[in-house]
């Protein structure tokens, strides 16, 4: 009973851990699940509590009735092992680096042809599929970065887009907004990019 108790929570666990490392994949999707995660906390917190409660209890007393056996052991080591895993590949931002090595060939089509890039960059709302991502504006600054916001974040006075740059200016593009930018690197040129406004 125990073990199957062990074994329902790693399948959770697990699956818990692949949904996060595809969320991951997407610039800025994980700062958006914090704040909902946050607000689900805030507004359900009390039956959130008295559930976790109530499983912990019980699966404690399910494992007081039995004895630590070896397949027990399997499952909790298996546990930490998806838990380190987990940390690690977010740590590393893997996940976005293959998600986007697989789109990149799609954003390279666009950069090198230039209608193609007028086209989408002037077009608004932008809407287009490159590779994995749905580009939802698209802008370039004058000293040759070119801008794809594959994701907006908007909370009262919080404005902020997330997404892929060929080229950056370090010192930001204010399309976007000037009060936050901030960006990483993805592969070769390209850079995952934060930016936004506080009003």
């Amino acid at each position: 009973m125990a073990n199957r108790f062990l074994f329902i929570l790693l399948l959770l666990l697990q699956l818990i851990c692949l949904g996060i490392l595809w969320i991951s994949c997407f610039p800025g999707e994980l700062a958006d699940l914090r704040f909902f995660l946050i607000v689900i906390v805030y507004i359900y917190g009390i039956p959130i509590a008295i559930t976790f409660v109530v499983i912990t209890v019980v699966g404690m007393q399910i494992l007081k009735k039995i004895k630590f056996f070896p397949a027990t052991q399997t499952l909790v080591i298996t546990a930490v092992i998806t838990l380190g895993l987990t940390v690690v590949l977010l740590k590393t931002n893997l996940p976005q680096t293959i998600a986007f090595s697989i789109s990149r060939p799609a954003f390279e089509e666009v950069i090198a042809n230039a209608d193609k890039l007028n086209s989408i960059c002037n077009s608004k709302p932008v809407k287009q599929q490159l590779g994995l991502y749905r580009v939802i504006e698209c802008d370039r600054d004058r000293r040759g970065g070119i801008y794809f916001s594959t994701g907006n974040f908007r909370f009262i006075d919080i404005s902020d887009f997330y997404g892929f740059a060929y080229q950056p200016n370090p010192d930001g593009n204010y399309h976007f907004g000037s009060d936050v930018y901030e960006y990483y690197p993805i592969v070769g040129e390209w850079y995952g990019f934060t930016a936004g406004k506080r009003s």
